[in-house]
């Protein structure tokens, strides 16, 4: 299916004019479904708890508290998982996120694994300060992390990427993507911001930039947009399928942003998706 191809979208809400579900009805709605999808996985597979991952950022607070609405408090785990120093800011925050929600959580400094990991498997012509390759190797890190904590304690591991991040490759492969449940999978950015007001997360929260993104920049500096405008554009274009042109005219943007839009969701497609093999790659 081509990223332009009309996409069904699994929840049925009330949008509004710019397509989206940021009106009270459907944050309440929002509100209502989240915890009770996370309550039903939990309970189809016999866990016994629901393990998240804080980053002191406005997606995994909300999907940490959604979490504790769905099971209670004592039966959430949160993982802060710093790496740098330039971190601890935000691992603070986090904590004070995990406190403010009532939920047990632990700090799992990563910086000495990744010295022992790249000990381990460096080699000697490999490029020093190779910030990706480390990035992606972080997340996956916490990845790992989680489901040791999730396997341990039969607990399931809840993602936070939005959909946002996931149709314009924000996501470290088998890293952030590497969950049991994309719980905000369904939600774009703006929607998500919407959410997080009805539940109450507070402001100063809410008005952070993620923490994931592309390594020079946001996904929205990097394709040169506002985020809302990214959101409705991905909305008409992605899900409603409608061509670049009504979609240019809708949005107020130009139809080149909508087809270099539309092409950078086709090249990280692959991040979103299982692995091909030979008899599905066509």
């Amino acid at each position: 299916m081509s990223e332009a191809t009309a996409h069904p979208r699994g929840l049925d809400l009330p949008r509004d004019e710019t397509g989206l579900a940021t009106s009270a009805t459907a944050t309440r709605r929002l509100e209502e479904l989240l915890p009770e999808f996370l309550r039903s996985l939990t309970e189809d597979a016999g866990a016994d708890r629901l393990v998240v991952t804080l980053d002191g950022g406005l997606d995994t607070s909300l999907a940490a508290a959604l979490a504790v609405d769905a099971v209670g408090t004592d039966r959430v785990i949160a993982l802060v998982m710093p790496a740098r120093l330039s971190d601890e800011a935000s691992a603070r925050e986090a904590e004070a996120v995990a406190s403010m929600l009532g939920v047990d959580y632990r700090r799992v400094p990563l910086q000495p694994v990744l010295t022992a990991f790249q000990s381990a498997v460096g080699t000697a012509n490999e490029p020093a300060d190779d910030v990706h390759a480390v990035d992606n190797a972080l997340e996956r890190f916490r990845m790992a992390c989680a489901y040791y904590v999730a396997n341990v304690s039969n607990g399931l591991v809840v993602g936070a990427l939005d959909r946002t991040d996931r149709l314009v490759g924000t996501p470290t492969k088998y890293g952030d993507t590497g969950v049991d449940c994309h719980l905000l999978g369904d939600l774009y950015r703006t929607e998500v911001r919407a959410l997080a007001d009805r539940v109450g997360v507070p402001e100063e929260i809410r008005d952070r930039q993620p923490r994931r993104g592309f390594r020079s920049g946001t996904a929205t500096d990097r394709l040169d947009i506002d985020a809302e405008t990214l959101d409705r554009l991905l909305r008409r274009r992605i899900d409603e399928g409608r061509d670049a042109e009504t979609v240019a005219r809708e949005v107020g943007v130009d139809t080149e942003t909508v087809t270099r839009v539309a092409e950078w969701c086709a090249t990280t497609r692959h991040k979103r998706h299982q692995p091909p093999k030979p008899s599905t790659y066509v």
